[in-house]
């Protein structure tokens, strides 16, 4: 239902009546339309009350109105998940601001309602001589699962942005604590590259996680050090010198894993009713006790954004996506923060360039995580003026969005059967022809990448076209210019449309 008083109306850019919701935190986004001149209404904030069908469960909400009459609203259903029956819950959404309403119905989806079994596990990972509290530890993981849950609405707002619905991880259950046999010492003396390895063999070899290959894990290692004195010393207050005197760290993605420290949570959100207020923190980070990641802003909000921006980003490498120069999986992963937010002042922080080239690890056990690797240049302010008048600067560019909306961990199936035609070895290139072919039946190509070996940059990819004779494409002759970088050091990553994915060429 709508009404208006003629003059004003509150219009939803991101929600329909009827949709279905299968996440526990959903971002409304709408605005307030001025329909013809009249004395502006001067209220500065919308309404939301969120009712079950049956009237047993209740929410209320509010936000500012920005300038331009734009409003964002997060809603947390995480309640409804004590619901033990396999149910879809009817919840009836009235927005009010002035004398105006609009109301909706939506659908929500418990996780015990999910049927699928690929799912994403979060684990605290704890040393043998980690001088933590149990208060501590708890700590942490309630804020692991919280942004997780965030992390989680995020995908499922940027997919649903890019044509293909709500869809997203599912999450397997709250944080677990992985105990591992190191000491601190022993983690704090290795590399990003050499704590993956470790550790992915590890919870791929434990009694806990050994056979789950369904599952896909979002780790932190709970002894994560910072030499702010060390760093003092110095002088030098850069985030080649930080990074350089944080041991025990890592932020690292792809196969089965992706591992992060623990350092960087103090500016995290413990509590639904804090993430606003931690975005939006201007408090400076002393350096001397808290390392900085933040792209220079060198406040808590930049440091939350930048790193739930790098958890996001890492979370994609699992998934298959590479590099790319613009977006999430590039420069953007900063931006996350403008996904909340209104009325953003412009941003102009330093680009991310991948470096190169990329460590070699081994394959025996894990397949190799593509490493992303920070450089600090400059932009210019107009550039970014011009980039977030027009959006919030976070976003998949389309390849990634197709390559995620192809998941099986996005609850992606094939002709109703997730397990139909995904055999990766009927994916085969023909070098003398120079073409991708995709040798199954009902099984057509979706998607092919021309991507760096060195470190996974996207440098062409290619979307094939069905036409008036064709539907589907089983054959995908390549351009002259990928041919040519496939020469030069780069590789090709093929998806059908089944979600079998298969990388070729590599040398």
């Amino acid at each position: 239902m709508i009404s208006d008083d003629g003059v004003l109306q509150i219009e939803l850019d991101n929600l329909e009546n009827g949709e279905i919701i299968k996440h526990t935190l959903l971002l409304i986004k709408g605005h307030i339309r001025q329909k013809r001149q009249a004395n502006k209404c001067r209220e500065q904030q919308i309404y939301l009350q969120v009712k079950r069908g049956d009237a047993t469960w209740e929410l209320q909400l509010q936000s500012n109105i920005s300038r331009t009459g734009q409003f964002k609203l997060l809603c947390d259903f995480g309640q409804l998940e004590v619901e033990t029956a396999n149910t879809r819950i009817p919840l009836q959404l009235k927005f009010s601001y002035c004398n105006i309403v609009r109301q909706c119905e939506i659908l929500y989806e418990t996780s015990a309602y999910c049927k699928t079994d690929y799912r994403l596990q979060s684990l605290y990972i704890t040393c043998c001589n980690q001088q933590s509290t149990p208060a501590q530890v708890l700590e942490n993981c309630e804020k692991i699962n919280l942004n997780l849950r965030l992390v989680q609405c995020v995908y499922a707002e940027q997919l649903r942005s890019a044509g293909y619905g709500r869809s997203t991880y599912t999450l397997n259950s709250d944080c677990k604590i992985f105990e591992t046999r190191l000491t601190c010492e022993e983690v704090w003396e290795q590399s990003e590259e050499s704590l993956w390895q470790n550790f992915a063999k590890k919870i791929l070899n434990s009694t806990t996680w050994g056979g789950e290959d369904k599952l896909k894990f979002v780790a932190f290692i709970g002894c994560t050090k910072y030499d702010g004195a060390a760093v003092a010393a110095t002088g030098d207050f850069s985030y080649t010198n930080i990074r350089k005197h944080l041991k025990g760290h890592a932020a690292l993605g792809g196969g089965g894993l992706a591992l992060f420290g623990a350092a960087y949570l103090y500016a995290w959100p413990q509590r639904f009713n804090e993430i606003n207020a931690c975005f939006g923190s201007n408090k400076l980070v002393d350096l001397t006790q808290l390392p900085d990641d933040s792209n220079y802003r060198r406040t808590y909000g930049g440091v939350y954004a930048t790193t739930l921006g790098a958890v996001v980003h890492e979370i994609g490498h699992t998934f298959d996506l590479g590099h790319t120069k613009d977006g999430v999986m590039g420069n953007g992963f900063d931006y996350i923060n403008r996904v909340f937010t209104i009325d953003n002042l412009t941003e102009n922080l330093p680009e991310r360039v991948i470096q190169l080239p990329a460590p070699i690890l081994s394959t025996q056990t894990v397949a190799r995580p593509r490493f992303t690797q920070l450089k600090r240049t400059t932009n210019t302010f107009l550039e970014k003026y011009h980039e977030q008048k027009t959006n919030d600067s976070f976003y998949f560019t389309r390849n990634c969005a197709i390559i995620l909306a192809h998941n099986k961990w996005f609850g992606y199936t094939h002709g109703g059967d997730a397990v139909q035609h995904t055999d990766s070895a009927l994916i085969k290139y023909d070098s003398i022809n120079g073409c991708v072919l995709s040798e199954a039946h009902g099984n057509p190509l979706c998607l092919i990448e021309v991507r760096s070996v060195d470190n996974s940059l996207v440098k062409y990819w290619y979307e094939p076209q069905s036409n008036q004779e064709c539907d589907e494409i089983y054959k995908f002759h390549l351009p002259k210019e990928a041919l040519q970088a496939l020469e030069e050091h780069h590789y090709l990553f093929v998806l059908t449309r089944s979600g079998a994915a298969k990388r070729l060429c590599e040398h």
